[in-house]
């Protein structure tokens, strides 16, 4: 660990397979060229039929869409610095659908969309129909929030036939921990602003507010010692997140990165189970590190009961 000041931190008491960062495939057809078994993705759950087989019949496609407007609401719940954005969802979202007239649309429980390329947003859209919006609020699974999908040019042909859609929102409470720096004040290495990574809610300055510097770099392009810039840890040190239990709301679905592009959000062990039991596709799934040093006796209460499968 000595070789790099930016690290994720796996001590303490850690139990895996409670909770799954989910993510949802572009392809399902090719889902584990993307989400491989030796990066520790267990469940891989794929639409049927494939999409290469509707494809070679001609009449019929998965839903696929495109993002072309969204608006988005911040909330600030760091008690450190109010400054800092905690969650960000979605208040208002329309998409445009990318099908031929004559092609019957089939919706999946998960939809991923993301923007037209002219879009400078990197963020993404998981869509979801109203019939199975209404399974997960009827299942006592808790922490899921949707948001009304406006679809662009309503009336055309392909577009009539959509059933009103929704984005899911992760709403439990964030509580990833936060990355921990090393050997390294936890400040920018140029004009010292800190905190680089604020450990109250995780809020990160890769590159500094204050002088604009980049403030980390991966090992394979720092300059050797003369170079202020800290060093991220590889990427395979930082694969597996880390959940802090006494930060935990008690709820199934639990906000990790919200709708960023760049990373996922987590889910129970039995909303997992339930997802499998309903063949809920595509998504594929892998455990994190679940921390349960500091959980109160009620928090380790629902712990258990969202480690115990559904009765449906």
């Amino acid at each position: 660990m000595a070789d790099y000041h930016v690290y994720r931190d796996y001590s303490g008491t850690m139990k895996s397979d409670v909770f799954y960062e989910l993510a949802v495939p572009m392809d399902s057809d090719i889902a584990e060229l993307e989400y491989h078994k030796a990066e520790g993705w267990e469940y891989i759950s794929k639409c049927s039929p494939t999409e290469l087989e509707l494809a070679e019949e001609g009449r019929r496609a998965w839903l696929e869409c495109g993002i072309v407007n969204s608006k988005n609401t911040k909330q600030k719940k760091c008690p450190s610095d109010q400054s800092h954005v905690t969650e960000e969802y979605f208040s208002d979202l329309e998409v445009e659908l990318w099908h031929s007239e004559d092609q019957e649309v089939l919706q999946s429980e998960f939809n991923l969309t993301r923007p037209w390329f002219e879009m400078p947003r990197h963020e993404q859209a998981l869509i979801v129909t109203a019939s199975f919006a209404e399974q997960i609020r009827q299942s006592g699974l808790t922490g899921a929030g949707f948001v009304p999908v406006k679809i662009k040019d309503p009336d055309g042909p392909a577009e009539k036939s959509i059933p009103q859609l929704f984005a899911l929102q992760y709403q439990g409470t964030k509580c990833l921990r936060p990355f921990r720096v090393q050997g390294a004040k936890n400040a920018c290495p140029f004009c010292g602003h800190g905190p680089l990574i604020c450990q109250e809610c995780g809020f990160p300055h890769f590159s500094c507010p204050e002088c604009n510097h980049s403030a980390t770099t991966p090992k394979d392009e720092h300059k050797g010692p003369a170079d202020k810039t800290l060093i991220l840890s590889p990427p395979e040190q930082r694969e597996i997140l880390v959940l802090d239990g006494s930060r935990w709301d008690g709820s199934d679905f639990v906000y990790v990165s919200g709708n960023s592009e760049l990373d996922t959000n987590v889910v129970s062990k039995r909303a997992l189970d339930w997802l499998i039991s309903i063949h809920a596709a595509p998504f594929c799934a892998r455990p994190v590190q679940f921390c349960i040093d500091g959980m109160t006796d009620q928090q380790l209460q629902q712990l258990d009961v969202v480690q115990k499968p559904i009765l449906t």
